[in-house]
């Protein structure tokens, strides 16, 4: 029954991300397609194109096996990135497994009902695993479909080894997650398993470049993932990988389970010692908890630090990367069509835009969504209530979300848009330096735009994270397919422009405000007539 309920409270994660892989899946099938030429030599120029261009992202993502067949193509293209997707899948669902039904309440109850603590999280690693199955098995499916119409077909073995193997990394992703969460206090929680996870991404991808990190690599799994590249006619499928994988989550998640058995709900397992201090039962002096929107912020600095290091530091890598791979990429005459797409104002910059600001797009509105999160989280465990009580409005409550939101991506914005100026000096890039001012800002207004979007009460985080890759992959594969002008339009992400080349799209910059204002004026509306969490 216990094994029911973990399924039907991941039910909209596991149709979207189902969704979203067999979609992804089908595209890349199909566009392979519509890129590759019809002639044996024109398929062969162009794998020897996209090998050429694999080589400059090895530090993010595996160099492609035969790229001019369809099957090394979407192993590439597809699966590379569920990589990942479903690490990010797995750390989300995880850290509600370990610490958010902690925080709402839902541990206490589940285990007065007998369940023992053990077996209560085994069976959320379980209906995850359930989950993944289906989600794997969709992405499998859109390969079928999408080969299918060209009258070609994959080997059923080949489609089984690329879902186990996307299925092990997923479940090694979950069980990691769990077992930090177990040593981390709850509101450290999340940022300590993202900086694991990240940490543990980079050390692989980064040791493909130097040569001091290859003998660590062993320690991700996204080192094993990589081994296997089934699809590709001449890829193998790696079983001591695979079994390095599935054993690792087995092992993490029997220590996560024994952790949990000697730790308080809502604690960590180990504590740190602190010298004895007489109980305090008047409010905290520190003036910062009684002035608005400074207590949010004061609340989530260690968040908010996390936030904007990790994407300083990937504007920098990024600012790197562009200077070593703009003028390969030009020597790839099959891809200039695709390039004048968006150069329009110098190379440089139009490269640094399009790599680096459309990146830092979908970074932004993972920042939102994670707002969004904790706002869904304050409606249901209690907290708003107890904020309601001081007393406070409820349209008060919505402008201080609001205005909380909107600093925190500022300083993320202001940030990495002063480490992106710094880094482009030194690699002798010349940016305008009001365009970077102005695309750094914008990011503010696309936070604020999904912001906006997620503050609406029937709004889910599920459904906003949805919408928010959808519009990213629009904009990415609309020159693949062709598709007409108005399709892109429909793209959150397109009236973002390419301000750091053809400076501020002025149509773009007022949609995104308008959608601003209606969304927080109808949630003020909507916030003082419903019931809270409702």
């Amino acid at each position: 029954m216990s094994f029911l309920y973990s399924l039907r409270l991941t039910r909209w994660g596991i149709a979207g991300f189902s969704t979203l892989a067999f979609t992804l899946t089908l595209l890349q099938s199909v566009g392979f397609y519509q890129v590759v030429g019809h002639t044996p030599a024109e398929r062969a120029a162009f794998g020897r194109s996209m090998a050429q261009l694999a080589a400059q992202f090895t530090v993010l993502i595996a160099a492609p096996i035969r790229p001019d067949t369809v099957g090394g193509y979407v192993q590439w293209r597809a699966y590379s990135f569920f990589a990942i997707l479903f690490a990010i899948w797995a750390l989300v669902s995880a850290y509600g497994a370990a610490r958010g039904d902690e925080e709402r309440g839902m541990v206490e109850q589940i285990l007065a009902t007998g369940t023992a603590r053990a077996d209560a999280l085994v069976t959320r690693i379980l209906s995850f695993a359930a989950g993944c199955v289906v989600a794997v098995t969709a992405a499998a499916v859109g390969v079928v479909v999408g080969v299918s119409g060209a009258h070609e077909s994959i080997g059923i073995d080949s489609l089984a080894g690329v879902s186990v193997n996307l299925l092990a990394l997923a479940l090694s992703c979950y069980a990691l997650t769990l077992l930090v969460c177990q040593f981390a206090a709850s509101r450290y929680a999340t940022a300590a398993s993202a900086i694991v996870m990240l940490g543990l991404f980079l050390l692989n991808s980064l040791s493909r470049q130097l040569d001091q990190l290859s003998g660590w690599r062993w320690l991700s799994p996204f080192r094993y993932y990589d081994l296997s590249q089934p699809l590709a006619p001449a890829g193998a499928f790696d079983v001591r990988g695979v079994e390095v994988l599935f054993g690792s989550a087995a092992l993490m998640t029997v220590a996560a389970a024994v952790a949990f058995s000697y730790r308080d709900v809502g604690s960590p397992l180990v504590r740190i010692p602190v010298a004895p201090h007489p109980v305090v039962r008047e409010p905290d002096r520190n003036p910062v908890w009684r002035v608005p929107v400074l207590r949010d912020l004061y609340d989530r600095r260690a968040g908010l630090a996390a936030w904007t290091a990790g994407v300083a530091l990937l504007g920098v890598l990024m600012v790197i990367l562009t200077r070593s791979m703009v003028e390969p990429l030009l020597a790839l005459a099959q891809l200039r069509p695709y390039f004048n797409v968006f150069i329009t104002g110098g190379v440089y910059p139009s490269f640094l835009g399009f790599i680096w600001f459309g990146f830092a797009q979908l970074l932004i509105a993972g920042y939102a969504i994670a707002q969004v999160a904790r706002w869904s989280a304050e409606d249901t465990d209690g907290r708003l209530e107890a904020l309601l009580s001081s007393p406070i409005s409820r349209r008060g409550v919505l402008i201080e979300r609001a205005t909380v939101a909107m600093i925190g991506a500022l300083v993320i914005a202001a940030v990495s848009g002063v480490a992106v100026g710094i880094e482009s000096h030194v690699q002798s890039i010349d940016l305008n330096q009001g365009r970077l001012i102005a695309a750094s800002l914008l990011l503010v207004a696309m936070a604020m735009f999904f912001a906006a979007i997620g503050a609406l009460p029937r709004a889910t985080v599920g459904l906003l994270g949805g919408f928010a890759f959808v519009s990213y992959f629009i904009v990415q594969l609309a020159p693949i397919f062709h598709w007409p002008t108005w399709t892109q339009d429909l793209s959150a992400f397109h009236l973002y422009g390419q301000p750091l080349s053809s400076g501020v799209d002025v149509t773009g910059l007022v949609i995104m405000l308008l959608v601003v204002a209606v969304g927080f004026v109808a949630s003020a509306l909507m916030m003082g007539r419903r019931d809270v969490g409702a």
